[in-house]
C-alpha cells in the first residue's frame, strides 16, 4: 500500500517508485556505430542542413536578438532572478534534494543519463537531416562542435566569475549548471534538425516535447542530487538555448523555400505578408 505524505512546497502527494534507466554507455556507442555508418555510405539527403556561411556583422546581430528574444532564454532567467526573493531558491532545492521523488538516489547518475540522451538525439538528427552534399553534412557536424565547444567554455567562465559553492559544498561551481547547459543546448539542435526531416508534423512535435522533458529532467535530478540550485539549472538552461540558437541562426539560418504567409505586429494592426519564390 502507498504513503501519502507532504510534497514539494507542502501538497500532499503518494509516495512512488523511482524509476532507473540502464546504462547509456552502450547506447551511445551503438548510436556513434550507426552514424558513422550511414555518414561513410553517403545517406546525405537533399535537403540544407549543413549549409554554413560566415556570416556578417548584421547576421550576428539578427541571431543573437532573435536567441535572447526567444522565451527559452529569458523566462528562465526572470524565474532564477525571482526565486531570490526570500531565499526561495535554496528553501524549494533543499526540498528537493532531501525529499528526491523522482530519481532517488541515483539523482547523481540519472543527470548524467539525461545528458548523455541529449548528446545522442543530436547526433542522430544531425545524421539523418537530410544534406546536398557529404561537405554539407560535414560542415554541419563541425558547427555542432563548435557550438558545443562555445557553451561549455561560457558556462565554466560564468562559473568562475559567479564563484557560487553548491548545495554540497564540494567546490564554488554552482552558478550555471553544466548539466543543463549542455542538455538545453543539444536538444534545441536536434529540434532545429528535426524541423528540416521529410517527417509528419505530428512526429516533430512529439520528438520536440520529448526532448524538452529530456533537458527538464536533467536540470531536475542534478537539484535532487544536491549539485545545484534551482537558480542553477534555469541560468544553466537559458544560457544553452541561446548559445545554440545564436549559433545556429547566425551560421546555418534556417531556409523556407517554399511558399509561406507572415504576420507581422504594426503599431496600428498588421502586415500580412505572402512570399511566393519564382524560381
Amino acid at each position: 500500500m502507498q504513503d501519502r505524505k507532504k510534497g514539494f512546497l507542502g501538497t500532499p502527494v503518494m509516495q512512488v517508485k523511482h524509476f532507473r534507466l540502464r546504462p547509456i554507455k552502450p547506447l551511445l556507442l551503438t548510436v556513434g556505430s550507426l552514424a558513422m555508418l550511414i555518414f561513410l555510405s553517403g545517406c546525405v539527403g537533399t535537403g540544407n542542413w549543413g549549409k554554413v556561411k560566415w556570416p556578417a556583422a548584421e547576421d550576428l546581430g539578427r541571431a543573437a536578438q532573435k536567441a535572447a528574444s526567444q522565451p527559452q532564454t529569458w523566462v528562465p532567467l526572470v524565474l532564477a532572478g525571482a526565486l531570490q526573493i526570500d531565499d526561495k531558491d535554496e528553501d524549494w532545492s533543499d526540498d528537493l534534494r532531501q525529499r528526491q521523488d523522482l530519481f532517488g538516489e541515483d539523482a547523481e547518475d540519472r543527470s548524467s543519463d539525461f545528458r548523455d540522451v541529449a548528446t545522442a538525439a543530436y547526433l542522430l538528427t544531425a545524421v539523418f537531416a537530410p544534406s546536398e552534399t557529404v561537405a554539407d553534412k560535414g560542415r554541419g557536424l563541425t558547427l555542432g562542435a563548435a557550438t558545443m565547444l562555445a557553451d561549455g567554455v561560457i558556462n565554466q567562465g560564468l562559473k568562475n566569475l559567479s564563484g557560487r559553492e553548491r548545495p554540497e559544498s564540494s567546490n564554488d561551481e554552482s552558478m550555471p549548471s553544466g548539466h543543463a547547459s549542455k542538455a538545453s543546448s543539444r536538444t534545441n539542435m536536434a529540434i532545429h534538425n528535426i524541423r528540416l526531416m521529410d517527417i509528419a508534423p505530428w512526429q516533430k512535435r512529439v520528438a520536440t516535447w520529448g526532448l524538452h522533458g529530456v533537458s527538464a529532467a536533467t536540470g531536475l535530478s542534478r537539484v535532487e542530487a544536491g549539485k545545484h540550485y534551482l537558480g542553477d539549472v534555469l541560468v544553466g538552461y537559458a544560457m544553452g538555448h541561446f548559445v545554440s540558437e545564436f549559433m545556429y541562426e547566425a551560421f546555418m539560418p534556417e531556409r523556407t523555400d517554399g511558399s509561406r504567409i507572415s504576420l507581422l505586429p504594426l503599431r496600428d494592426g498588421a502586415a500580412l505578408t505572402l512570399h511566393i519564390p519564382l524560381k
